[in-house]
């Protein structure tokens, strides 16, 4: 059982990312039966030091903490779901945040959520079919919620739980012509095709058949 008095979970909202793989519209549920929602993404160092900054600030106060109860233990302290990497090159900062989908709380009621998502100009999306085929490349802001944890199994971390995420611009699966180095040009399109034409049935073959055809 965990003795430790752990700080207040504190709420972030990012600068605009660059989303990988967001799960914002269905729950992945290869590891947890329970579904889980996920948005990761990133940006420019330049972009984030206030939160980078913030986060570094919550993590040194969360394991002060913890010390400071028990100045003898040494702690083990997890991965973290934010940092710096490079993408195309360039140095980024990432972060990732999740939500479970479902459960049962304490009172053995079932329960189940999801991450409300906003348009470009702040309105919540109604209709979340518009936004089916999400990929990465979608730009967007994300707020989540820092939670400190500790056990002595796994050690002491933060766990970012995903609020909302607000889609500034969207990418579909697949992308458009342009992604893939096409341009506009005359030719076919599924509006210019037309069903085939049907050719009545007179009752009399048109075509010689060979004895082997059936």
């Amino acid at each position: 059982m965990n003795q430790f008095n752990l700080i207040n979970s504190t709420k972030f909202t990012t600068p605009l990312l660059t989303f990988q793989y967001p799960k914002l519209l269905e729950p992945d549920t290869k590891f947890s039966p329970d579904g889980r929602y996920e948005c990761q993404g990133h940006c420019p160092v330049d972009q984030v030091a206030t939160l980078a900054d913030q986060l570094d600030k919550f993590l040194e106060e969360h394991k002060a903490s913890l010390k400071a109860q028990s100045p003898t233990t040494k702690f083990k302290l997890t991965d973290l779901p934010w940092g710096y990497n490079e993408t195309n090159g360039s140095p980024t900062f990432f972060v990732k945040t999740k939500c479970k989908a479902s459960g049962i709380d304490r009172e053995g009621k079932a329960w189940s959520r999801k991450p409300v998502l906003f348009d470009a100009q702040g309105s919540v999306v109604q209709d979340r079919s518009t936004l089916d085929g999400m990929w990465s490349g979608t730009t967007g802001r994300i707020s989540f919620i820092a939670s400190p944890f500790y056990t002595a199994a796994i050690g002491a971390g933060i766990t970012l739980r995903l609020l909302a995420v607000q889609i500034i611009e969207l990418k579909s699966q697949g992308g458009n012509g342009t992604d893939h180095g096409f341009s506009a040009e005359e030719g076919w399109t599924p509006s210019a095709s037309k069903k085939a034409e049907t050719i009545p049935y007179n009752g009399e073959a048109s075509v010689e058949f060979d004895p082997l055809d059936f």
